[in-house]
């Protein structure tokens, strides 16, 4: 069975999310997919020994 995923929703201005859609598509993402990767990324290398 499918893990459950949760909705993440940011508020930016409207020129940095332009730059981040630019930087998105030069990696052959979307805004949103590289914005998860970024995410999950942070809570890897930033929780890992919290627990």
């Amino acid at each position: 069975m499918a893990e459950e995923k949760k909705r993440f929703v940011l508020l930016v201005d409207n020129d940095i999310f332009e730059k981040f859609k630019y930087l998105a598509k030069e990696q052959n993402r979307t805004a949103g997919d590289l914005g998860t990767k970024l995410v999950n990324d942070y809570v890897k290398e930033n929780y890992s020994d919290k627990k």
